[in-house]
This record gives structure tokens, C-alpha cells and sequence, in this order.
């Protein structure tokens, strides 16, 4: 039809907004890509990174909250997603992923999903702009498909070892993750901390690792992490430090980021009492 025909008149409008959807997708897609293969780079390079944990932010004040740490020098953000079963506790979802994604498109927006079959939500992230996705292996029964399935959306995949999960389980998959988080407390019951058993998990990790020749991913510390204990974790062989409170509480942000990574317990806030959205 010639181009001032009625039909092609009609069409020029959703045209112009299948182009628009299609221009937004690809600019997702191209930053996506960016950020993930930032986190592959950390990985290789084993940066030391602080990752707040958003549960543990005033959510009367998110944003105020999160402009803090992000401009405080935080290139990670942690997002523990519970779903009431796997873990007792509700957090979260994809909505506030989403809207962090938007106000922050350059930072790593790290996705720990405390949910019973993963699989289910996985694409539902994929789409709120998670760049890493990390599942328990306990709350699936198909673990590499579920890790094949995190990567081929476009995102890091991880995994994550509770206090009673042995390093054994994840072994078949530890090269195909870029992160492994290693948690000091039970999800969603906070209470003790399993310092010396994470320590063992890390130094497994690393061994595994090196004796099959495959590369090492980022080790992630969860659960009650402080200045009193970073140093212990990072000398094990973690590099990324997921801490909520001791962040968040602080008046100055900056300086409990700088006392995580390189040990001063006596200027930080440690927060207090349960951790319970770990």
C-alpha cells in the first residue's frame, strides 16, 4: 500500500510504539549485559565488595535510604526475597526491585530468592532487573536447570549454603555459578551465628575450586556480618560482605563500608539483636 494510504496511516502509530518497546528492550538488554559482565570482571579481579542489605532499610525512607549507600561508595545492592515457606519470614518482591532498577541503573542489584521452587520466579526477576539471581539448593529439585536456566536469561547465577547445607551439595554446579553466598545464620531465624562453619564452607570452596581447575566465584558472606567479623571472613576468602544493619544504622555509611573492607570494629555501628531478614 502506498505510504498515505488509510492503512498504513493506521499502523504508523502502533509502529511507532512496537519501536519504542523494541528500542526499550534492547537499552535494557545492553545494560543489562554491562552490569553482568561487571560482575564477572569483580569475580576474576576477587574485588571486595559491600553489599547492603535492602531489608534492613527504613522503608519509610527506601530511596533516601539507598541514595545513601549507593553514593557512600556501596556498588552492590543485596535483595534477600522470602516468601513465608521456604523461609518463615515475608520480605519482598519483584515491585521493589523493579523500581531500584529504575532509579539505579548502574548498580549490581544482587538477588538472593528465599523462595520454594525458584524456577517459578525466576523469569519474574529476570525482568525486574535482578543481575544476580541466587537459589537455595533445598527449595528445587532440578538445581542445574534452574542454574542453566538464571544464565541463559542474561544474569549471574548463584547459589546460596545455609548453615546445614554442605559444600558437597553445590560441588556439581560451582562452575556454572558466579556467586556462591555462604550464610552465618539461618534465613529468617537470625539468632546464633555459624562464624567458624561459614570459615570451613569458604576455605571448601576455594579448595574445590583449585583442585578441579575451575575458576573461583565470588564468595558471599550473609547474616550478621560486621566489622567485629569481616576481617576473619575476608582472610578465610570471602569478597563480598552482605551486611544490613551495621550499614544502614550508621550515620556515616561511607566509613562502616571502609571499617568492613579493611577492619576498624570500634568506628562502626553494629546493629543489634536478631537479623532476621537475612
Amino acid at each position: 500500500p502506498e505510504l498515505s494510504s488509510p492503512l498504513v496511516l493506521t499502523m504508523k502509530p502502533v509502529l511507532a510504539l512496537l519501536l519504542l518497546i523494541f528500542s526499550s528492550a534492547s537499552a535494557f538488554s545492553t545494560s543489562q549485559r554491562r552490569r553482568v559482565e561487571r560482575v564477572k570482571q569483580q569475580k576474576h579481579n576477587r574485588e571486595k565488595i559491600v553489599s547492603p542489605s535492602v531489608a534492613k532499610a527504613n522503608f519509610l525512607h527506601l530511596q533516601q535510604d539507598i541514595d545513601a549507600v549507593v553514593s557512600a561508595g556501596a556498588p552492590w545492592l543485596h535483595l534477600s526475597v522470602q516468601d513465608g515457606y521456604f523461609v518463615p519470614k515475608v520480605s519482598f518482591g519483584s515491585p521493589v526491585v523493579s523500581a531500584l532498577r529504575k532509579q539505579y541503573p548502574d548498580t549490581i542489584l544482587d538477588c538472593k530468592l528465599g523462595t520454594i521452587n525458584p524456577e517459578r520466579r525466576v523469569q519474574e526477576f529476570v525482568k525486574a532487573g535482578a543481575d544476580i539471581i541466587s537459589v537455595h539448593p533445598e527449595a528445587t529439585l532440578q538445581l542445574p536447570a534452574v542454574i542453566n536456566d538464571i544464565a541463559a536469561s542474561g544474569c549471574s547465577p548463584g547459589v546460596v549454603l545455609n548453615p546445614g547445607t554442605p559444600v558437597s551439595l553445590i560441588e556439581p554446579i560451582l562452575e556454572d555459578v558466579d556467586v556462591v553466598v555462604v550464610m552465618l545464620v539461618n534465613p529468617g531465624h537470625g539468632g546464633k551465628k555459624y562464624l567458624k562453619q561459614a570459615i570451613d564452607k569458604i576455605q571448601a570452596i576455594q579448595r574445590f575450586a583449585s583442585d578441579n581447575d575451575i575458576p573461583l566465584p565470588h564468595i558471599s558472606v550473609d547474616g550478621g556480618v560486621s566489622a567485629s567479623n569481616s576481617a576473619a571472613l575476608i582472610d578465610a576468602g570471602a569478597n563480598v560482605l552482605v551486611a544490613g544493619g551495621s550499614v544502614f544504622k550508621s550515620d556515616d555509611k561511607e566509613a562502616v563500608i571502609s571499617d568492613l573492607l579493611y577492619g576498624n570494629s570500634e568506628t562502626v555501628t553494629i546493629s543489634s539483636g536478631r537479623n532476621d531478614f537475612a
